[in-house]
C-alpha cells in the first residue's frame, strides 16, 4: 500500500491518467481486503502524512462498506479495540504539526464509527474530551460528568483545544452531509441529539477560554495566540449551525436542567460571536454564521441578541461595508452583509402593516434605500441594488393585503417613492453603450443588466398601486426635464420605465392621455421624431417600444399617427432597429388600417425605399401595406393597389432572373416571394374582430373578386404562387413549404370572395398539390390540409373533402405497396400525420368517409396503415395510430340507420379489424409501450370499451389466453389467468368512467 501511494503521487506517474487510475484500482482493492482494518491502523503510525492520510481513509472505506459484513458491531473485542486505536490515534497526531487534511479525515473516520448503530460508542464528544485530560485513552464506560470536565478545560494545550473544536466542527459537517435516509437509520437523530449537551457546554467553554486571546486590552500572554485564537473561533462558527439544528430535539432526551443549560449556552454562544463582528480578521465569518441562523432558526438570533437586528446594522463593520458599497469601491466580500439583509427583510411578513409601526427594521430599511443611493448607474451586474429592488417590491406587494392603517402607509409610500426616485438613476445606460457602434459590454453582461432594469420596470407596476397617479406625473417628468440639449441617458431610461404604466394608462385615457400628449410633445421626442436627428440605437428602440404599447392613444390623436409612422419608416433603415420599427409598424397598420387608409399612396411609395430590409421586416410592411388597402371604403378602391402590391413584390423578388443552377439561391429567393405573398394575404385579411356571417349571400360589390379587375387579382396572384412552386420543383425545404402552406392558409377566415380567399375547388387544388410523399415539411402540410376541411362550409364542400382524403388515401396505399416488397415502412412523418388528419376528419365526415363510392379503396388503407404503424417501436407514430382508432371507436356507435348501406360498411370494418386493434393495444399496454403513450393507448381502449362493449369484451378474452399469443411472453409468464381477468374486469370499469383508470 505504501509503495502504491508512492507511485500515485510520482511525478513520473502524473502524466500518465491510465497510470493513475490503475493504481487507484489497485489501492481500492487492497482496502477492501479483510486485513485492511489492520492496515487502516498501521498506516496510521507512520512517519509519512500521506500514508496517515490514506490510513484514516481505509479505514472509513472498510467501517462504511465491511462493518457489518466482518460483523465489527457484534465482535466487542474487535469494536473496542478500533474505537481505542482511533482514538489514541487522534490523541497523538493532535500533539504533532499534522498536514490538517490528516486530522480531518481520522476525525471523518470516527464520525463514521459513531453513525454505526451497534458501535456502542453514544458520548464520542465526551469521551474524546476525557482522554485529552486524562492524557491518555480511558474506556468510553462511566465517564466523568462533562460538567466537571468543563471547569477543567483551561488544562488543555492549544493543539487540543484545537483537535476538539475540528472533531465537533467535522461532526457536524460529516453528519449534515448524511442522506435523510442514511440519518433516521439506527435512531441516529437521537443518537446525535443526546450529543448536544456536551457540545454546547463544550463550545461555551472553549469560547470563553478564546474570547480573551481576541481582546484588545489583553496584554497577558495569550494561549492560544490571538491568530491561532481567530481560526479556533472561525471553525466553532462553522459548527453552530448544525449542532443548533438539533437543539429541538435535543430538548427532547433532556431532563429540565439540561434543557435550560443548553438554552442558556446557546444563547451565549450566539451573543458572544455576534460581539466579534467588529473583529477586522472575523466579521465575514460572524455575518456568514447569522445568515445560516437567521435562514433556518431566526428565534434562536433574536433570543440571544437584544433588540436585533438593530445591534448589528448600527455596528462598525456594518457601517464600514454599507460605506464601500454606496461609495462603489467594494469587493465580492463585502455583499455578504447585502445577502444578511436580503434575508433579514425576506423573512419579514409585509402582509400586515405591523412591521412598520415598531423600530426593528427601520434600519435595514434605511440601509436598503442607501443601497439604491449609490453614486451613479448600477453596475453590470449589481447585486446589492437587485436585492435593494427585490426587497423594496417584496414590501409594496405586501401592501395589497393590509387592513387600514394611514400611519403605516405613509412610511411605506415614503419607502417607494424614495426608491423609485432612486431607480431612475440606476437604470440609467451609459451613453457609450446606447450606440451599437461605440458599446462594449460583452452580450451576457448586456443580458445581466437588462435583467436588472426590467426588475425596476415590474417594481414600478407594484408600485403603482400605492403611490397611484403621481408615480407617472413623476417619471414623465423625467422626461419633460429633458430641454435644450437632450442627454439621452436620462431620456431613454425615463421612457423605458413610462411605458411600464402603457396598460395602466389606456385604462384611463380621460387622466392619462394629456400627461401622454406632453410626452411626446417634448424636447426630447422632438429630436426622435425629427428624420435628421443623430439619436442613440438604444434610445430609438426604446421610443419604438412605447409606441407599439399605446397604439390606442395614437388611435384617439390620429394628429401625431403620421408623425410616429414617419419616425418608424425611418427606423427600418437603422440595423438595430428594424425588427422593432418593422413590428410597430404592422402594429399600427394592423389596429389602426381606417385611420390610416388615406394615407395609402405614401404608403405605396414607401415600398420603393424597402430593397435594404431583411427578409422579415420586409415582410411585416408588405402586411403592414395590405392591413392598409383591406381598410378602404369598398371592393373596387382595393384591386388597383392590390395589383400593385404584388407588382412591386415581383419585383423586389426577381424570381425570373433566377440562376436555376444555384439551389440555395433558387430557394432563398422563392421562399422570400411566398412569404411576401403569404404576409400580403394575412395582412389583406379583415380585421379580427370583424363579425363573419356565414350565410349571407355574395353582395354586388364584393362579385369584383369574381370577374373583372378583382379576378385579374387573384389570377396574378395565382399565377405568381404557381410560377415559385414551378422554379423551386423538387428542391423544397422546410421552410419553403411552411411558406406555401401560410400562402394557401391567408385566405381560410375570409368570405369568398375576397383577394385571397379562393374557391372551394382551388383551394383543393393548391393543398392536394403540396400533399406527396416527397415533401419535406409533411407535417405542416397536413396542418394546412385540416384548416381548408374546417373553413369550408358551403354546399358542395364534400366533393372537395372527398378529393383531398382520396390524395391522402392514395399515397397511404402507395407506402402499403412498397411495404409488401420492401417489409419496411418509411421514415416520413407522413405515417403519423396522415393518420392525425383522418382523425380530425371523423368529426364531421366520417359519414363521407364510409360512404365513398370506393369504400374500401377508401378506408381500408388507413385501417391497414393504422395497424402497422401501431406495430412498429416508434412512438410517435403509435400515439397517432391510438387516436385514429379511438375515433374510430366513436363513429362506429353513431346512427347511421337513416343512410343506405352505411351500417353494413361500418360493422364490416368492425367485424374484420378490432381483433387486430384490439389485440396490438392489449398487448402494448401489457408492458409493450413507453410510459409516455400509456395515456393515448388507454384512451384507446376505454373508447371501444364505451362505445362497442360487448365486441371489445369478447375480443379481449380471447385475447388473454395463452394460446392467442397475442400478449407477450414476458406478460404471460408474469401473469396468470385469473390475474389477466382481473384486468379486464377493470377495463370493463372504463364503460361508465370519464377518466382512465
Amino acid at each position: 500500500m505504501e509503495q502504491l501511494i508512492a507511485e500515485l503521487y510520482s511525478p513520473a506517474n502524473q502524466s500518465s491518467p491510465d497510470r493513475i487510475a490503475e493504481i487507484q484500482r489497485e489501492i481500492q482493492h487492497l482496502q477492501r481486503q479483510q486485513t485492511s482494518w489492520q492496515l487502516g491502523l498501521d498506516l496510521l503510525g507512520r512517519d509519512n502524512s500521506t500514508v496517515r492520510f490514506y490510513g484514516a481513509h481505509t479505514l472509513i472505506v472498510k467501517i462504511n462498506a465491511c462493518w457489518d459484513d466482518d460483523q465489527i458491531g457484534k465482535n466487542d473485542q474487535m469494536r473496542s479495540y478500533l474505537l481505542e486505536s482511533l482514538v489514541s490515534r487522534y490523541l497523538q497526531l493532535s500533539m504533532i504539526p499534522d498536514v490538517p487534511l490528516v486530522l480531518q479525515k481520522l476525525c471523518s473516520a470516527l464520525t463514521t464509527l459513531f453513525v454505526k448503530p451497534d458501535s456502542n460508542w453514544p458520548l464520542p464528544i465526551r469521551h474524546v474530551l476525557a482522554c485529552f485530560l486524562s492524557g491518555h485513552y480511558v474506556a468510553p464506560n462511566n465517564l466523568p460528568k462533562i460538567l466537571s470536565m468543563i471547569e477543567e478545560i483551561k488544562q488543555c494545550s492549544a493543539q487540543q483545544m484545537a483537535a476538539l473544536i475540528l472533531l465537533i466542527k467535522t461532526f457536524a459537517e460529516d453528519l449534515a452531509s448524511l442522506s435523510s435516509t442514511a440519518s433516521d437509520e439506527g435512531n441516529l437523530q437521537a443518537r446525535v441529539a443526546v450529543n448536544c449537551y456536551d457540545v454546547w457546554l463544550l463550545m461555551q467553554a472553549l469560547l470563553d477560554h478564546l474570547l480573551p486571546s481576541l481582546s484588545i486590552n489583553n496584554h497577558l500572554p495569550a494561549n492560544p495566540s490571538p491568530g491561532q485564537a481567530s481560526e479556533l473561533v472561525r471553525h466553532l462558527m462553522k459548527a453552530i449551525p448544525f449542532w443548533a439544528s438539533r437543539t429541538r430535539h435535543a430538548e427532547i432526551h433532556a431532563d429540565n436542567n439540561q434543557s435550560k443549560m443548553i438554552e442558556l449556552s446557546v444563547r451565549k454562544c450566539i451573543q458572544n460571536l455576534a460581539d466579534l463582528l467588529d473583529h477586522d480578521n472575523l466579521s465575514h465569518s460572524v455575518l456568514q454564521l447569522l445568515i445560516s441562523l437567521q435562514q433556518t432558526y431566526p428565534r434562536l438570533i433574536s433570543d440571544a441578541i437584544n433588540d436585533f437586528p438593530a445591534p448589528i446594522c448600527h455596528s462598525r463593520t456594518a457601517q464600514a461595508l454599507m460605506t464601500r458599497l454606496v461609495s462603489g469601491n467594494w469587493d465580492a466580500d463585502d455583499l455578504v452583509y447585502v445577502e444578511f439583509l436580503e434575508i433579514l427583510i425576506g423573512q419579514v411578513d409585509t402582509t400586515n402593516s405591523h412591521y412598520l409601526r415598531i423600530d426593528t427594521y427601520n434600519v435595514a430599511f434605511q440601509q436598503l434605500q442607501q443601497l439604491l443611493r449609490c453614486d451613479g448607474v448600477a453596475a453590470v451586474e449589481d447585486l446589492a441594488c437587485q436585492v435593494a429592488v427585490e426587497k423594496v417590491s417584496q414590501m409594496v406587494e405586501g401592501f395589497i393585503d393590509w387592513d387600514p392603517d394611514s400611519e403605516a402607509e405613509q412610511l411605506l409610500h415614503d419607502i417607494a417613492a424614495d426608491a423609485c426616485q432612486a431607480c431612475l438613476v440606476k437604470v440609467r445606460m451609459p451613453l457609450n453603450q446606447m450606440s451599437d457602434s461605440t458599446m462594449d459590454w460583452e452580450p451576457d453582461e448586456r443580458a445581466k443588466f437588462q435583467d436588472f432594469r426590467y426588475d425596476v420596470f415590474d417594481f414600478f407596476q407594484s408600485a403603482f398601486s400605492l403611490l397611484g397617479k403621481d408615480l407617472i406625473e413623476e417619471t414623465a417628468q423625467v422626461v419633460l426635464r429633458q430641454e435644450g440639449t437632450v442627454d439621452w441617458s436620462i431620456f431613454e431610461a425615463g421612457m423605458f420605465i413610462f411605458t411600464a404604466f402603457s396598460d395602466t394608462m389606456s385604462s384611463d385615457p380621460e387622466i392619462y392621455d394629456p400627461i401622454v400628449t406632453a410626452v411626446l410633445n417634448s424636447a426630447g421626442w422632438t429630436q426622435v421624431l425629427n428624420p435628421s436627428a443623430v439619436i442613440p440605437d438604444k434610445a430609438r428602440r426604446t421610443s419604438i417600444r412605447f409606441v407599439t404599447e399605446n397604439t390606442g392613444y395614437l388611435q384617439r390623436h390620429s394628429t401625431s399617427l403620421f408623425l410616429i409612422l414617419n419616425f418608424l419608416f425611418s427606423s427600418l433603415h437603422f440595423p438595430g432597429s428594424a425588427t422593432p420599427a418593422s413590428r410597430a409598424v404592422y402594429s399600427l397598420c394592423d389596429s389602426q388600417r381606417s385611420i390610416l387608409a388615406p394615407g395609402l399612396p405614401q404608403f405605396m411609395a414607401a415600398l420603393d425605399t424597402i430593397g435594404d430590409l431583411g427578409e422579415t421586416e420586409r415582410h411585416r410592411i408588405y402586411a403592414a401595406v395590405g392591413a392598409v388597402i383591406q381598410a378602404l371604403p369598398d371592393e373596387i378602391t382595393k384591386a388597383e393597389p392590390l395589383s400593385r402590391l404584388l407588382s412591386a413584390a415581383g419585383r423586389l423578388i426577381s424570381i425570373d432572373t433566377l440562376d436555376q443552377s444555384d439551389t440555395e439561391a433558387v430557394l432563398t429567393c422563392c421562399t422570400d416571394a411566398m412569404q411576401t405573398l403569404a404576409s400580403i394575404g394575412k395582412g389583406s385579411r379583415a380585421p379580427s374582430e370583424t363579425p363573419i356571417d356565414l350565410d349571407s349571400t355574395v353582395s354586388r360589390d364584393r362579385t369584383i373578386w369574381l370577374e373583372g379587375k378583382g379576378a385579374s387579382v387573384q389570377s396574378n396572384v395565382l399565377q405568381l404562387y404557381s410560377l415559385i412552386v414551378q422554379k423551386v420543383g423538387d428542391r423544397a425545404d422546410n421552410g419553403f413549404i411552411e411558406a406555401c402552406c401560410e400562402f394557401v392558409r391567408s385566405g381560410f377566415t375570409e368570405q369568398h370572395p375576397s383577394p385571397f380567399k379562393f374557391s372551394d375547388s382551388v383551394g383543393a387544388d393548391l393543398v392536394i398539390g403540396l400533399i406527396t410523399l416527397e415533401n419535406p415539411n409533411i407535417d405542416c402540410t397536413m396542418a394546412c390540409a385540416s384548416s381548408f376541411v374546417a373553413s369550408i362550409e358551403r354546399d358542395g364542400a364534400h366533393a372537395q373533402v372527398s378529393r383531398v382524403w382520396a390524395r391522402i388515401t392514395d399515397l397511404q396505399q402507395c407506402i402499403l405497396t412498397e411495404y409488401e416488397s420492401s417489409g419496411q415502412l418509411p421514415s416520413s412523418s407522413f405515417l403519423s400525420s396522415s393518420l392525425d388528419f383522418l382523425t380530425r376528419l371523423f368529426g364531421r365526415w366520417n359519414q363521407g368517409w364510409f360512404q365513398s363510392p370506393q369504400t374500401e379503396g377508401t378506408f381500408i388503407p388507413a385501417m391497414v396503415l393504422g395497424l402497422l404503424v401501431l406495430s412498429e417501436p416508434d412512438t410517435l407514430p403509435r400515439r397517432a395510430a391510438a387516436a385514429f382508432f379511438g375515433a374510430f371507436a366513436d363513429v362506429s356507435a353513431t346512427d347511421h340507420s337513416s343512410l343506405v348501406g352505411l351500417d353494413a360498411q361500418v360493422k364490416f370494418a368492425l367485424e374484420r379489424f378490432s381483433p387486430e386493434i384490439l389485440g396490438l393495444i392489449l398487448r402494448l399496454i401489457g408492458g409493450e409501450c413507453a410510459r409516455s403513450e400509456l395515456e393515448n393507448l388507454a384512451e384507446c381502449l376505454r373508447r371501444f370499451t364505451r362505445k362497442q362493449a360487448i365486441l371489445t369484451k369478447q375480443i379481449l378474452r380471447e385475447a388473454v389466453k395463452d394460446e392467442s399469443r397475442v400478449l407477450s411472453d414476458k406478460a404471460l409468464k408474469a401473469t396468470t389467468l385469473e390475474q389477466r381477468h382481473r384486468f379486464l374486469g377493470q377495463i370493463d370499469m372504463l364503460r361508465g368512467s370519464d377518466y382512465i383508470v
